[in-house]
Parts: C-alpha cells; structure tokens; sequence
C-alpha cells in the first residue's frame, strides 16, 4: 500500500464506521469516489494489480451478495468491502474480510452476552474498520498479507 492509500484507507474506514454507527447506513457518495480513487492509486502506481484486485472485487461482490439476500448485511457493507480492495490490495483484502467477519462474530457475543438480546446488531462497517486498522498495523510491522488465494 502507498502512503496516499493508507490515508484514503483511514480516512474512508472511520467515516464509513462513523455514519453506520451514526445513521445506521453506509452513504454512496463515500463509497463510490473512494473505490475511484483507489483504482487511480492503483492504476498510477501498481498497474500490474488490477486484475487480481478486479477479480477479489468481483468475488467479494459473488460471495457476499446471499448475506444481502437473506438480509444479515447490507449493501452499503458489501460496498465498502469492494472500495476497499483497490486501496489493500488482493491478499489483504481477503485477509481483512475474513478478519471482519471474526471480530463482528467476536463482537455479536458479547452483545448477546452483555444484553440476552437476539435484536441487537452490529452494524458492521465497525468490525471492518477494525480488520483495516489491525491490517494496516500489521503492514506497517513488516508481517507480510496472508493468502488464502495466490494472485
């Protein structure tokens, strides 16, 4: 990642967390321009990287579109995970998605836990916040991104 990606990144993650947490949605007008503009940063500085970050967005987009369906995410969630693709990268991508998935697992028992309340939800751009910030620290320790698919 570029430093102008890990701020794009940042920036994008906490005001994505903020308006899910705030407003209970995630606004297009913060997902499509940042999805744009990683697709620039990738374009003007790893070209080579765009086709496997077009395909781990269109596996994103395939694999998570039933969790749509049957209404345990939202668009705006699966939008935010497919703008964030151009700006991690193909192999943490799919590290900070499954990551996402465990630390809103994590924090859903909790509330179950703290509440005994089956409504409570968690609105997810949170726990991917989270998996970015832990990704991120993790780049910056020198850790390199596992795979769980080889680009």
């Amino acid at each position: 990642m570029t430093e102008g990606g890990r701020a794009v990144l940042v920036l994008f993650v906490t005001a994505a967390a903020a308006s899910d947490l705030r407003r209970g949605r995630i606004y297009n007008f913060l997902t499509f321009p940042t999805m744009a503009a990683g697709v620039l940063l990738l374009m003007l500085n790893t070209p080579q990287e765009i086709p496997p970050v077009l395909g781990a967005m269109t596996a994103a987009m395939l694999l998570l579109f039933p969790f749509w369906k049957a209404g345990g995410l939202g668009a705006g969630d699966i939008k935010l995970l497919m703008a964030l693709a151009p700006l991690m990268g193909p192999r943490w991508f799919l590290f900070g998605i499954v990551l996402s998935f465990l630390i809103g697992a994590g924090i859903s028992a909790v509330l179950l836990i703290r509440y005994r309340d089956l409504s409570r939800t968690v609105h997810f751009a949170v726990p991917i916040g989270i998996s970015v910030m832990l990704c991120l620290l993790l780049e910056q320790l020198g850790i390199q991104s596992p795979s769980f698919v080889s680009f």
